[in-house]
């Protein structure tokens, strides 16, 4: 582990790094055994969380209604948040007091922006038919 995520105990994860990943660090940043190679007896905080995980999806993926919808839903609620995402990481990415040189010009400016709108109307679209029933 690199000095600078001992430091910060708050460490921030970034975008791309999967659960399995965020997992490992928590047990990394408090020395606890972690492994399916190890017993029971040596790491029962891995196999705790380990089994409270695997109970908890068996109790969703077995709850009455149609997984697919919850699939769909949660694309549909993940679709409806992009847009808002992306306007922050524009304003953001557009700011030369952040980014110095590397800030968007006037031209990649507007073209961002009507990807963002465009993102924003078709999500917004996905919405409506989900609600309605359009699918």
């Amino acid at each position: 582990m690199s000095s600078t995520r001992q430091a910060n105990q708050y460490y921030v994860t970034p975008a791309g790094e999967s659960a399995g990943q965020q997992f490992n660090r928590v047990f990394e940043r408090h020395r606890v055994e972690r492994s399916l190679s190890r017993k029971l007896r040596e790491a029962p905080v891995f196999y705790g969380i380990y089994t409270v995980q695997l109970v908890v999806g068996a109790a969703v993926a077995l709850l009455p209604g149609n997984a697919v919808n919850l699939v769909i839903n949660a694309q549909v609620l993940n679709g409806f948040i992009t847009p808002v995402l992306l306007t922050y990481i524009l304003i953001l990415a557009n700011r030369r007091s952040v980014l110095g040189n590397a800030a968007n010009g006037p031209i990649f400016r507007a073209v961002a922006t009507l990807c963002v709108i465009v993102v924003g109307l078709l999500s917004a679209v996905v919405l409506v038919q989900t609600v309605a029933g359009w699918l």
